[in-house]
């Protein structure tokens, strides 16, 4: 009778935690593995043969796989919700491998099924075909040139992570009429990942990794999560981000409470009437000093404004000015005489090695320096590094004295600029890696490295859990394709050029948006600032920049056309032209930003070229939706809102908060149905209010 009672417990309870992911249940069971290793003996997947049967927990399922390198174990874990994956991989032999491990779950439906591509687009699934997101992957090929280069070889610049592509953002998802299936990575895991869909298999995901023994973490194994979920399939790809967001609080966690704009290092005080411009983020150092505020250090100036004051740093190499641009790697780069002690002494233990075992360093154009170059050498920041005085300097010389002056926190800098993507070879950094270790397929044969931006996420993270315990905040600028340092940071800027176009283009801002969820997303102007829709009446540049950054609820700045010399904040005539438009706009965007992005509008056009975005839930807390033409002509819009979705039954006013004017609606059906005219690259927001 009492084992009856057990067995019957157990079971109530594993069908009580599957009851919320019932149909990920189904597919989990018949999951399969493949693997591809690196150099191939064969241009094959190596299908791996599961060699346990399902073991059935109270918590899940275990499932084993294994060939005759390796060997795998998927531990599905059940919550409320969704379903995590955590996988781990053992080596069995006794050397170094590099590879790709392919976790299959199959889904072969081939009626109405849709691959939900990103916010906005949602794909009819054909046979024969593969859906994916993705993006090139690749280290980054310096423009000014480098040292470590020679006529044999590239010193590693333009090779490919992994096999040369990851996946856009860190979810997927398909959708059926009846349910949508989503499969995302784990925001605090940085590793090399691709999802996609294949109709013939099913739901992939996918992870470039090597194994080491000297990972002392994980020797002679590696790891990845995955998360597994199911959504509304009406909203497609952003009902998938919402469950995301609702199973990863944490990392979608909004701490920010005054929002506002950047400004970059120009003392506040010294811009007169710098209240009219919604300053709320200062990039500084803590030995500045505003003189327009008793001369006193701009930390403690702008907390007397109210703004948030943040350390600058930027520890991802170590810069050296030079005047000879031609020097070789031996005599002049790496040369212990040349260096300074405390140079050389970082570099010693903190350098990276290019696949060749030399220094990664670059040629680097520095306007910031009197010689106008520098060799930039790419260091490991990470505060685990064993010996390391890297980043023990960055503290005491950096972080450590803005702390003293009670800072609000702190801002790393070219989060993703060059450095971040290098492949790291110096085998003595591997014993204190965190994440799992990559490879490049580039080389003949791949060889276990380091993504740098794993070591960079460690040195963020530990910084980041620092400051949060302390009531403080972290900012990043310089985003570009890799989602992780999203869930730790909390705001994310990144500098623009006014002239290229994919700086701001509609699939790069949906990405800001929907990799920070309701996080404050800032951007500065620097290339193009000059261009006379800037400075010439009227001063159209202005309007099409601004209104940009309110269609998605971002903060828009600007800083200098070199980021460094004649800073736009330093020119009175410069920001009293924007004056206006600062005032025009920016509270806006502080209005909507404060109600919060929501994923899923419940709103709807045929018109091709509009944007809705919505921010907000409910008309008695603040419920906006912004309304952009992309197109250049003039549109008339029909926009129809789901009002029983968001409850809007007694709606008696649809304000426009730029112009003004009220906008005609009506009701039908249990919609809201309005019409609009939005000017070319023009936004409209549109407050919707209730009696009460």
């Amino acid at each position: 009778m009492k084992k009856f009672l057990t067995l019957f417990l157990i079971i109530l309870i594993s069908t009580d935690f599957y009851s919320q992911n019932l149909h990920w249940q189904k597919i989990i069971s018949n999951t399969k593995v493949a693997v591809k290793y690196y150099p191939p003996a064969k241009n094959i997947d190596n299908v791996l043969s599961k060699y346990e049967s399902l073991i059935y927990s109270k918590r899940g399922v275990i499932q084993n796989y294994s060939d005759d390198k390796l060997n795998l174990e998927l531990d599905f874990i059940n919550y409320s919700d969704y379903t995590e994956l955590n996988g781990i991989i053992y080596n069995k032999l006794k050397e170094d491998i590099c590879f790709t491990i392919k976790i299959i779950f199959p889904f072969t439906q081939q009626d109405s099924v849709y691959w939900d591509h990103d916010l906005d687009s949602t794909i009819l699934v054909e046979p024969n075909k593969t859906y994916a997101n993705l993006v090139e992957a690749t280290t980054v090929i310096s423009p000014d040139g480098a040292f470590n280069i020679s006529e044999r070889s590239n010193g590693g610049y333009g090779d490919k992570i992994g096999v040369g592509f990851t996946s856009f953002y860190p979810i997927a998802s398909v959708s059926t009429p009846s349910i949508g299936f989503g499969w995302g990575i784990d925001l605090g895991l940085p590793i090399v990942y691709r999802l996609y869909y294949n109709p013939s298999l099913g739901m992939i995901a996918e992870f470039d990794v090597s194994i080491v023994k000297e990972t002392e973490r994980f020797p002679n194994r590696s790891f990845f999560k995955i998360q597994l979920f199911e959504h509304d399939p009406e909203w497609h790809f952003r009902a998938a981000l919402e469950k995301y967001y609702k199973i990863n609080t944490e990392y979608f966690k909004k701490r920010v409470i005054k929002e506002g704009i950047w400004l970059p290092f120009t003392p506040l005080h010294t811009i007169r009437n710098y209240e009219d411009f919604g300053f709320a983020f200062h990039e500084t150092n803590w030995n500045s000093k505003d003189k327009n505020f008793y001369n006193k250090p701009t930390i403690q100036a702008d907390k007397s404004a109210g703004v948030y004051s943040f350390q600058y740093t930027e520890p991802w190499d170590i810069q050296i000015p030079i005047k000879k641009t031609d020097s070789l790697y031996e005599k002049g780069i790496v040369n212990q005489r040349i260096l300074s002690k405390q140079i050389y002494e970082e570099l010693k233990t903190s350098v990276i090695f290019d696949k060749n075992g030399f220094w990664q360093a670059r040629r680097l154009k520095t306007p910031w320096f009197n010689t106008g170059y520098a060799v930039s050498i790419t260091t490991n920041a990470s505060p685990l590094l064993i010996n390391s005085k890297r980043y023990r300097n960055i503290r005491d010389e950096e972080i450590n004295p803005a702390l003293q002056l009670n800072v609000d926190g702190i801002y790393f800098d070219s989060m993703e600029w060059n450095w971040h993507y290098d492949l790291n070879y110096n085998r003595d950094h591997f014993r204190t890696a965190s994440y799992p270790l990559t490879f490049s397929t580039s080389l003949g044969q791949p060889k276990p490295s380091i993504l740098n931006y794993s070591s960079q996420y460690e040195m963020m993270k530990c910084i980041s859990e620092e400051m949060h315990v302390q009531g403080k905040l972290t900012m990043g600028n310089g985003y570009g394709w890799m989602p992780f340092s999203a869930g730790i940071l909390d705001l994310f800027g990144t500098e623009i050029n006014w002239y290229i176009k994919s700086d701001t283009n509609k699939k790069r801002l949906q990405f800001f948006r929907s990799i920070s969820f309701q996080k404050p997303v800032v951007l500065l102007l620097n290339e193009g600032l000059e261009d006379t829709t800037f400075t010439k009446p009227p001063y159209i540049g202005y309007e099409k920049y601004f209104s940009k950054m309110l269609a998605y609820g971002f903060f828009p700045s600007f800083f200098s056309t070199n980021s460094s010399n004649n800073p736009y904040w330093e020119d009175s005539t410069k920001y009293n032209i924007g004056r206006k438009f600062f005032k025009k706009y920016i509270p806006l965007i502080q209005t909507i930003s404060a109600a919060g992005w929501q994923p899923k509008t419940y709103a709807s056009t045929q018109t091709k070229n509009i944007n809705i975005e919505r921010f907000g839930n409910s008309p008695q807390n603040g419920l906006y939706f912004t309304i952009y033409n992309i197109s250049s002509k003039d549109e008339k819009v029909i926009i129809i809102i789901e009002a029983n979705r968001l409850k809007l039954n007694n709606i008696i006013k649809i304000l426009d908060l730029i112009s003004g004017e009220n906008i005609q609606f009506l009701y039908s059906d249990e919609k809201l149905i309005l019409t609009t005219k939005i000017l070319s690259e023009n936004v409209q927001v549109l407050k919707l209010i209730n009696p009460h």
